[in-house]
């Protein structure tokens, strides 16, 4: 018999900050539970949170549940595009195949994994990779490439004024999707595998179930705060991103683990991901 949340264990969640997210978190925020407390951090600190046992479980880059195995997933739900996704962003000040430097905003881990596979892959280049703040104009004086990845570049193409006709922009989705014909996964709820399965699964499938009725809500409240325009909102959340996670889009999770092995960002060791039985 699964309980019900109030007889359920406390459970420690975190969750990324990003528009991308806020479906699948909503109604934890907006409806607080006595068991449940839900934190918001970058994903590679989201990452080494729950590595430490700071959280039980956290909606993280996907990659954090590929690397070894320690981290469950939870089935069915995640965040995933097919095709152009408009906030994974890779503006260059030249074409692709010349790249030498590309500056990775700090806060980023699958999309930081991606590029790494994306440039090779696609445009037969192997840049050297620096970290930096997530700001445009300050990433593109210390490299001829910038990956933006969430709001920030969310607000870079849509608010921001940079010269547009001397950057070429790349989107890490579109050029995903060209490459493989299939969704990619950018974040997954991972789970510390001594968590009780079952009630955290229902608490978060019925947050999704919430969520998914107010996405009006959400992209009107992002609007209001990031400045960005209500039809960007609303597109993004309606007609990009989706959070029923299916057979394609595990496929597409676990080619991006392969393809990561092959270019040495996911460890050659690492055991496929472990998906939690409903």
């Amino acid at each position: 018999m699964i309980q019900t949340h109030e007889e359920a264990d406390s459970y420690r969640l975190g969750a990324v900050p990003y528009l991308n997210g806020k479906p699948l978190i909503y109604d934890l925020e907006q409806t607080p539970r006595p068991n449940v407390t839900l934190s918001k951090a970058v994903p590679a600190l989201l990452r080494q949170r729950l590595r430490d046992g700071e959280l039980d479980a956290a909606l993280v880059s996907s990659i954090t549940s590929l690397e070894d195995g320690t981290l469950y997933a939870i089935p069915g739900l995640g965040v995933s595009s097919r095709g152009a996704i408009d906030s994974v962003r890779l503006f260059c000040k030249t074409a692709p195949q010349r790249l030498r430097r590309v500056a990775l905003d700090a806060g980023s881990r699958t999309s930081a994994a991606l590029i790494r596979i994306l440039l090779p892959e696609c445009f037969g280049v192997e840049p050297e990779y620096i970290t930096a703040p997530p700001d445009l104009a300050t990433m593109l004086e210390e490299a001829d490439g910038a990956l933006l990845i969430g709001d920030p570049a969310m607000r870079a193409c849509y608010l921001e004024s940079w010269p547009r006709e001397e950057l070429q922009v790349l989107d890490l989705g579109e050029l995903w999707f060209r490459l493989t014909g299939l969704p990619f996964v950018w974040a997954v709820w991972a789970v510390r595998p001594e968590v009780k399965m079952a009630p955290l699964i229902a608490l978060l499938r019925q947050a999704w179930e919430v969520g998914r009725n107010y996405l009006d809500a959400i992209a009107t409240s992002t609007s209001e705060q990031l400045g960005l325009p209500l039809a960007v909102c609303r597109n993004y959340l309606y007609r990009i991103m989706k959070y029923d996670l299916g057979e394609q889009e595990w496929e597409g999770l676990r080619r991006f683990q392969a393809l990561g092995k092959r270019h040495g960002v996911i460890p050659a060791d690492a055991p496929p991901l472990t998906i939690v039985s409903p």
